[in-house]
Order: structure tokens, then sequence, then C-alpha cells
């Protein structure tokens, strides 16, 4: 053969071997799909159940595949893998946990919140994220009683919660001289003669005690939450009736020229020594005169109203007393330096029950005892319109000519919770028939005292 021979010979070997089939992609020796945060998922891989993350798949081509996976409380997830042959791969495949959120708030803010143990903040805390599940969580506020509570958070779900902490205890001794004497809290009369020992809510408090041939004492006690305060009372000699106050005789200043015509002059005014009542009468102490008196369960120690000018007169005449007059009244609010509030020269919420305080209705008597006046009556200001034995007239030396005045309406004085703070000023005047009854008319009485 020559050597062109060959030479086709060879060239045609060399296209034989250069068309024959290729070699097989090498198969990976192993792949790991993993998921997160959480192991466990379902794994699909190009639609193929292959197990639950971590989970190994053996001989897969190289190539490009779609991972699915699923799991309780995550969305579902798709993912591509790109396998590319080597002997090992790891794919970690991030999935989304479904969430919803919570807010918690309390009264008094500032509790600590501690979800399944941990703490997560302090109230009030809006739209806290969570994944969906069930949790507990636990409100701790020092000084008050913790909250749990239990709760299951949904896709998308946004849960809320309010809370009102329950402060823990106090404890309240309360001693007198001489011992064995009634008590009395916020007016409100105890089974229990001193001493003697009360568990109470965290707050401010009026306490009384009386013994008969002794003038009734009190205190106004500040009780913290988990703690123990110890009051002592010293009665001295005397014969004040038991609810009522001495108000000494001698001079004080008689309404304003400042304000409404009708308190005009503004004069100084001599009264001999009088007792008047330290609160409003009540609705016990009205049912106890007039079997017939009705009001609603719990509001026992409510100022009884409703109550016409001659009802009430009735009434204290029935129980040794009688009705102040206008001077008596004014003198026991504002005592002898001329004050505009029982409690000084400024209105003060928080100090009376009218219109600005936002109860819309008569509360407690005695409920706000920080506007005592100087003579410690209470509610002087304001809870409920108070009757007086006066007829509406004018002050003497008041040139002011109008038809009100005369023998035509009586006078109460004090303002109400339906009146404002003009109404509740110790000068101020109302007046109305004899015969009227409205829902905030009540009355305190007085009794004549021995001279001094």
């Amino acid at each position: 053969m020559g050597r062109s021979g060959w030479g086709v010979a060879l060239c045609a070997v060399l296209f034989l071997a250069g068309c024959g089939p290729k070699e097989p992609p090498k198969p990976a020796t192993r792949i790991i799909i993993e998921s997160a945060p959480d192991a466990g998922a379902a794994v699909l891989v190009a639609g193929e159940d292959r197990g639950t993350a971590p989970v190994t798949v053996e001989g897969l081509p190289a190539g490009k595949y779609e991972v699915l996976l699923t799991l309780d409380r995550y969305k579902r997830t798709f993912h591509d893998i790109v396998v590319k042959g080597e002997p090992e791969e790891t794919f970690t495949i991030a999935m989304e946990p479904l969430m919803g959120t919570v807010s918690v708030e309390s009264k008094p803010i500032g509790a600590d919140i501690y979800v399944d143990g941990e703490k997560v903040g302090s109230t009030p805390v809006f739209g806290y994220p969570l994944q969906v599940g069930d949790y507990s969580y636990e409100l701790r506020l020092e000084n008050y009683y913790p909250i749990t509570n239990a709760f299951t958070i949904e896709e998308n779900f946004k849960l809320e919660f309010k809370h009102e902490l329950k402060p823990m205890e106090a404890q309240m001794e309360v001693f007198s001289r001489p011992t064995g004497a009634k008590i009395w809290i916020n007016n409100v009369a105890q089974a229990q003669t001193t001493p003697s020992r009360f568990t109470l809510f965290p707050g401010s408090y009026l306490v009384s005690v009386h013994t008969p041939g002794f003038v009734q004492e009190e205190k106004i006690v500040t009780l913290a939450a988990n703690a123990t305060e110890t009051v002592q009372l010293q009665m001295s000699p005397g014969a004040v009736p038991p609810g009522m106050v001495l108000i000494s005789g001698g001079d004080f200043t008689m309404g304003n020229e400042d304000r409404a015509p009708d308190e005009r002059p503004k004069r100084v005014v001599s009264l001999k020594p009088y007792y008047m009542d330290k609160f409003e009468v009540t609705n016990q102490d009205y049912k106890a005169v007039f079997p017939e008196h009705s009001f609603p369960e719990g509001q026992e120690n409510w100022p009884a109203t409703g109550v016409s000018w001659s009802q009430a007169m009735r009434y204290a005449s029935l129980v040794g007393k009688r009705l102040p007059t206008e001077e008596e009244w004014e003198k026991a609010a504002r005592s002898s330096d001329g004050r505009e509030y029982p409690w000084g020269w400024t209105f003060e919420e928080g100090m009376a029950n009218t219109k600005e305080a936002g109860n819309a209705r008569r509360v407690r008597v005695g409920l706000y005892f920080n506007g005592t006046s100087p003579y410690r009556c209470v509610d002087m200001a304001g809870n409920a319109y108070e009757w007086v034995s006066n007829w509406y007239d004018a002050y003497p030396g008041n040139q002011d000519v109008t038809k009100d005045y005369g023998q035509i309406f009586r006078v109460l004085r004090g303002g109400s919770y339906l009146t404002g703070k003009f109404e509740a000023r110790c000068a101020s005047r109302h007046f109305d028939r004899m015969d009227a009854t409205r829902e905030d008319y009540g009355f305190r009485c007085a009794q004549d005292a021995p001279a001094q």
C-alpha cells in the first residue's frame, strides 16, 4: 500500500473514533437537602417524595431540579437546585415562617411580658410578631398579682389583650385611745372595734374612730401595696354627736363681690357654735327614718337625693336635728378665711364630684375626702346639692331687684355632679321650689351646740 493509502486509512480510523458514542456523565455520589431554620420538612425533588429533611438522595444525575419543602407552621417553599456531579453536595433551603402578631396592654403600664418564659418587653406592646402556634404569656409588675394567659397565633391574625392588674393587698392596723372605739373607713361603719387589722387595696382611706364621751377622731391614711400601715388615733373628751363636727362660734367672711349678683355684698357674719353633719345624709340613713325610700343595691352610702326641701326638713326634725342656715352652711364650707372652695382658693380636679370629674353620676359620700373643708366636712362641693333652711332672698345691703327674691324659693348650696366648678364655690347660691325633687338634690343636717 502506498503512502497515500496509509494516510487515507489513518484518517478513516480517526474519523470513526470521533463519531463513536460519548461517555455518560458521572452521577453525584450523594446530595443532602436540609430545611432551615427547623428540620423535618417533607421533601419532594422533581415531584418525587424523597423523605424528611435532612434527607440524603443517592445517584441523582447532574442537572437542575425543583425542590418543594412543606412543614407545619411554615409557608410552602419552592427552590431550584443545580446538581454539579460532585461526590457530595449539601443544599440548605430557608423556609419562611407563617406569622401573626399579639398586642398586650395593662393598667397600670410597665408590666414585664414573658412569652413562653422569655421576656419580650414591657406593656404596652403592640404588634409583636410571633410564628403561628400555641403560646403562654405572663405579666409581672412589682406589688401586683401576676397574670398568665394562653393563646394561639394563626396566620395573619392580630391578637389583642388588655389587663387591669390587681394590686397586692395592704394591711392596716387601727389603734385608739381609749381603746374599744367604733371604726369607720370612708364613712362605712366596720364590725370591728379598736384595735383591729384590715386587709385593703392600696390607696387613700379616711379612718375614723369614736367612743361615747369622746370627740370622733380621724386621719387620712395612704396604703402602699404589699405593706402594713399602723394608725394611732387619740380621742379627746367631748360630747360632739357621732357623725357631726363642731363649728366654732365667731366671725367669718360671707359672700363675694365679683361673682354672681346674688352673692353680694361680701360681709362679716357672726355665728354661735353649732354642729354640722360631716357627710351628706345617705340612702341608708334616710331609709332608717322613711322605710318606703328605695335605691339601687350597693348604693347604701350614696347621698339620698330626689329629696324635696320639705322632706329634708321632716327628716331632720325626726332625728333631732335641723337644716343649716345659709350662713352656717357657708362657714362650715369655707371657714373664716373666705376661701373660694372648701380645700383652698382654686379649683382642683379630684377634689369634688362635679361635672369636671366626668362621673356623670352621684358617688359614695366621702369618696372625695381630699376636698374636705377646714372643719372636716366632706363633699361640701359637688356630688349633691344641699338644701338649707333659708328663703332665697337678697343679702342685707344688696340693692339688686329680681322677681325670684322673697318667700318663693328655698336655697341649695354646694353644686352637684351635674354642675361645674362655678357652682361648687363656697359662696355660690342655687334656688328651687320647696317641693322640687331633682335627682341631684340632697342635704345634710345641723344641730345647736352649747355655748363655748
